[in-house]
């Protein structure tokens, strides 16, 4: 081979196919690389997100089931929170719980119920009908409305409360129906008072052999008597008329609008100082930011009367919820303070 064959094959481009597949393999590499590089970070994001939204949630859901506590303690008449789960999901969250109730000394189912949460505004709703209530009658006559009974969704009667100060042209008086409930029955059974009263007066009024279970407390406004007296008036101006398919005011008070002090623990028992949870309660969550805040913050300055702090001589009674047996709730029968009764729950004895 010549001196010009030896420069010919020396520059010869034979390295065009090796340089293709060096090429080829830098791709193949850089693009693994960016594969596995979005897998871990949509991974480590996807960590730190779940994370957020656990976090987040349980906090919610723990915030939520605390309001319920707080809002158990003073109200829902003679009502416990039970057993509860949370159910997280993402963005959402679902509080699930069950309450219970005493009659006499036996504790009774009271209902399965639930409570949404979340971070994001837009998302986190019920929808329908959550009053809690199987149905709601539509009364248009004033003898049916005094007498008709609302049922909760578990079929339980809802107890029905008379401010003393509004006078009503008719009261409930399920007291009168005792005599036709089973000796093996126990039962639950508000009482309207025909005006306010002590702690210490109502506990001496009530029988010794009947569980008092709570006590309804007088947290209404002058402006808020008035409307609801108010509301009786143009109840009897409507019935009066004889006009047809006229709007009832609601002017009877449901057990859910209603504030008041339990008497027993959620053990079934008798609480010593039963206004110190109630007064607490009030006094340290009106300070709080809440969806209930301003209903604490009303409820403070009502009872304090302006005051800086709520004490026992501040409370009034207007009713109770009482429990136990036929015998021992036939003794309530005529008694000078019973302005109205109504039925609540009812379950067998044993």
């Amino acid at each position: 081979m010549n001196d010009d064959e030896k420069l010919k094959e020396l520059f010869e481009d034979k390295g065009t196919p090796n340089f293709d597949k060096v090429i080829k393999k830098a791709r193949f590499f850089s693009i693994i690389r960016s594969v596995i590089t979005s897998i871990l970070v949509f991974t480590v994001v996807s960590f730190i997100v779940l994370v957020f939204n656990a976090s987040t949630l349980n906090k919610l859901g723990n915030d939520k089931m605390s309001e319920l506590v707080y809002c158990y303690t003073i109200a829902h008449p003679n009502s416990y929170i039970g057993n509860n789960q949370m159910d997280d999901g993402l963005v959402t969250g679902e509080l699930d719980y069950v309450t219970y109730r005493f009659l006499g000394n036996k504790p009774i189912f009271d209902g399965n119920n639930k409570e949404s949460y979340s971070y994001v505004p837009l998302i986190n709703g019920i929808y329908g009908d959550n009053s809690g209530l199987l149905y709601e009658p539509s009364e248009d006559s004033e003898q049916s409305l005094y007498e008709a009974k609302t049922y909760d969704k578990d079929g339980k009667n809802v107890m029905q409360f008379f401010h003393p100060d509004v006078k009503y042209s008719k009261y409930k008086d399920d007291l009168a129906m005792i005599n036709k409930i089973g000796e093996d029955k126990v039962m639950e059974i508000s009482l309207s008072f025909d005006k306010s009263y002590s702690i210490e007066e109502v506990k001496n009024m009530i029988p010794k052999n009947i569980t008092l279970n709570w006590y309804w407390v007088d947290t209404y406004t002058k402006s808020q008597v008035d409307e609801l007296s108010s509301h009786t008036e143009k109840i009897e101006n409507n019935m009066e008329s004889k006009s047809e398919k006229q709007i009832i005011p609601n002017t009877i008070l449901y057990e859910n609008d209603v504030y008041g002090i339990k008497s027993i623990d959620d053990q079934g028992k008798n609480i010593t100082a039963p206004e110190k949870s109630f007064i607490d309660t009030i006094s340290s969550r009106k300070a709080i930011k809440g969806n209930h805040q301003q209903l604490y913050e009303t409820l403070f300055s009502k009872l304090s009367k302006d005051k800086i702090k709520i004490t026992k001589g501040d409370i009034k009674i207007l009713g109770v919820v009482v429990s136990g047996d036929k015998d021992s709730l036939i003794l309530l029968k005529n008694k000078f303070f019973i302005k109205a009764s109504s039925l609540g729950a009812v379950s067998d004895k044993y």
